[in-house]
């Protein structure tokens, strides 16, 4: 294993022992079919997260890639106060800054009740060795 992809891995096992410590599951990219039949039956409550695009960053030895997460909450009144946790939480990952957080709501599929989603978009810097062309 690369020295980049080792450094890469601790950075998302890091943001995943974070995750965890909210004590809801966490899945990586989206939901499997069988996994959201589940949440319909009980209620919506737990983290997606995903790596985006990779771009080159000014000083030419990191790029930087999207990490967005993603906080299902359903019947909760303290969304809020959740996300200052959430963020305060994350803030001790290395090299991941937040660039903002989105507040959705969305409607549960044939029916009149609604999901909230909390969408924590960050940065994290990747440094690379050697990459001067880039």
């Amino acid at each position: 294993m690369s020295k980049t992809k080792s450094k890469m891995q601790e950075q998302i096992d890091a943001l995943l022992t974070v995750l965890d410590t909210f004590n809801i599951p966490v899945f990586e990219d989206d939901l499997a079919e069988d996994e959201e039949v589940e949440f319909e039956k009980n209620k919506y409550n737990f983290f997606i997260y995903e790596t985006g695009d990779m771009v080159k960053s000014d000083d030419k030895k990191s790029i930087n890639q999207d990490v967005i997460v993603y906080y299902y909450s359903e019947n909760q009144d303290d969304l809020d106060e959740k996300t200052v946790d959430i963020i305060s939480a994350l803030s001790d990952v290395k090299m991941l800054t937040l660039e903002r957080t989105q507040k959705q709501r969305l409607r549960r599929k044939d029916t009149d009740s609604y999901v909230d989603r909390i969408v924590f978009i960050y940065t994290r810097r990747i440094v690379i060795q050697g990459c001067v062309g880039l």
